[in-house]
């Protein structure tokens, strides 16, 4: 390690403590040092330019955390792989501090930090770095099979690093769909050791494999013997939203914001599902904490931006309704199409909307209505767009355009009522309309029974007719309970008469499902054999499961 050529940066709010870092930083002959007092000029730092190595201190005057910090930089993929971040706490804090922690820094420093530890600890640190660089680059390339290749040859030799290597080796299974040998290796690493991690790795799989019930029961098992394991209430929230529990949902992340109740994502997510249950009173508590925790509201999501608008209309604000109007406009036209697609510009659009109603224009806010109607088959047009869309029209109800807001809400409720709880929650926000919630009823009763028709047609072994009914059912609705069981349809009639035209329609089917169903295309492709290598490499052997005792 050349020291002379490391960059550092020392965030810490005591004057002294970055004093003395730095002091010991130089005797170690780094060769740039740069310091924050805040949180807010460490992350300035941290954006502006690469550092080689970052200590952080753990508790600030602000809210924020240094591990909220390192989450947010890891979470947003701007912290490199080539950084080091050390978290620097007092003893006192110290067995808090490591249970909390999701997303796990390089290593622990305990005050005061003695230099010759330092100097042993980040040469430690930079070799294990350096050792597992090659899984790492290749994961950073999306290059899976490699960085298990690199993996494989990494475990056939004694190393230090056994323990990182096998977790790693087990991940990247997961992620390359090789589900039985990620779940053999989580395993094997059980038999010996008992971590969290591992055990979500056999949730995570289970999950995967379509066994919801067993997923959730072993991941509410980890909360409760490992309930400061952060990584399961994210994974556990996943699932409960998928599957639109939102009580649930919202249980579990709230559980979360106790252990951690500065973290951003989790107020955010906190706070629009609340909305969604028609909790207004949580949904303020949990996002005006979020804008007071970030400073500003406009590095909130869009969703998130929405929300609070919409809150300060209802309560009469309409000048701070219409200034967080404006920030959401500007986050829209600053930023580049990404990974909200479209979503960014439509929430600008409806949170319009909402503005001319508050400001009693409803025919400006029929106007943006209309037009977001015509989405209504777009994959960024999702579940929780469309539970903002229905809120925001039941608010323009009137008698003499209530045929016209039927005709919008029709094929929305068709794509989006598959189940009770979706029925539910569409139906949350018109209530005070039978007329509208009467839409939703009649989808759902549409969408049962044609899968009860087309069940009774497969029962007289009628299977033709049957996927035709689905295939054309599902691709017009655009249901994912229909488009699921259409796929399933045309691929067992592909099977059983080899048309190409069904395999076709089974792929388009599965194509259409918004969000997509990974495990049921993996099963269908590898049932019509058409399974496709998931990475640019050739296959890579079955990974090994070598000992792990006492590996960490």
């Amino acid at each position: 390690m050349h020291q002379r050529s490391l960059s550092a940066l020392v965030a810490d709010p005591s004057s002294t403590v970055r004093l003395s870092l730095r002091a010991i930083l130089q005797g170690c002959d780094v060769g740039r040092i740069d310091t924050a007092s805040t949180i807010s000029e460490a992350r300035r730092r941290l954006l502006d330019g690469k550092y080689d190595l970052v200590l952080c201190e753990f508790h600030f005057e602000s809210e924020e955390t240094g591990q909220d910090l390192l989450e947010e930089l890891r979470e947003k993929k701007l912290l490199p792989l080539s950084t080091l971040f050390f978290m620097v706490t007092a003893e006192a804090s110290y067995a808090r501090v490591v249970n909390v922690a999701e997303e796990t820094p390089d290593d622990y420093m305990l005050k005061p930090v003695q230099a010759g530890e330092l100097s042993e600890r980040i040469e430690k640190a930079f070799n294990r770095r350096q050792a597992l660089m090659e899984i790492y680059e290749a994961l950073n390339d999306k290059h899976y099979n490699k960085a298990l290749k690199s993996a494989q040859q990494m475990m056939a030799v004694k190393t230090p690093y056994l323990g990182d290597i096998v977790r790693l080796a087990a991940n990247i299974l997961f992620r390359l769909g090789r589900l039985e040998e990620a779940a053999t290796m989580y395993k094997r690493i059980l038999a010996t050791r008992n971590p969290a991690w591992a055990k979500l790795g056999l949730a995570k799989v289970a999950l995967r494999m379509g066994d919801k019930a067993t997923a959730e029961a072993a991941m509410l098992d980890i909360v409760n013997l490992h309930f400061r394991y952060l990584p399961v209430y994210n994974q556990l929230a996943e699932l409960y939203l998928s599957e639109e529990r939102y009580d649930d949902a919202l249980d579990i992340t709230e559980q979360a914001l106790k252990i951690t109740p500065n973290n951003l994502k989790r107020l955010q997510r906190a706070g629009q599902i609340a909305w969604s249950l028609g909790d207004t009173t949580k949904a303020a508590e949990h996002l005006g904490r979020a804008v007071r925790l970030n400073g500003k509201a406009v590095d909130l999501d869009y969703r998130s931006i929405f929300h609070l608008a919409l809150l300060q209309f209802n309560a009469g604000g309409l000048p701070d309704g219409a200034s967080l109007v404006k920030q959401l406009l500007a986050k829209c036209k600053a930023e580049e199409l990404g990974v909200e697609g479209r979503r960014g510009e439509w929430y600008a659009e409806l949170a319009q909307a909402a503005e001319s109603i508050a400001r009693r224009e409803p025919l400006a806010a029929i106007d943006v209505m209309r037009k977001l109607a015509t989405h209504w088959d777009a994959p960024d047009f999702d579940f929780a767009f469309a539970l903002d869309y229905l809120a925001l029209l039941a608010q323009l109800y009137a008698e003499d355009i209530a045929s016209t807001l039927i005709a919008w809400i029709e094929p929305i409720a068709l794509r989006f009522d598959s189940g009770r709880h979706a029925d539910q929650l569409l139906v949350q926000p018109l209530v005070k309309h039978p007329k509208l919630v009467g839409v939703i009823t009649r989808a759902g009763e549409v969408i049962a029974q044609t899968t009860n028709q087309a069940a009774k047609m497969m029962v007289e072994d009628n299977t033709r007719a049957a996927a035709e009914l689905l295939i054309q059912e599902g691709q017009r609705t655009r249901n994912n309970r229909l488009l699921a069981a259409a796929a399933n349809a045309a691929a067992k009639n592909y099977l059983s008469y080899k048309e190409p035209a069904f395999r076709q329609q089974a792929e388009t089917c599965l194509a259409f499902m918004v969000p997509a169903d990974d495990q049921l295309t993996l099963r269908l492709r590898a049932q019509m054999g058409s399974v496709k290598v998931a990475d640019d490499a050739a296959e890579t052997p079955a990974a090994p499961t070598p000992s792990v005792e006492g590996s960490d």
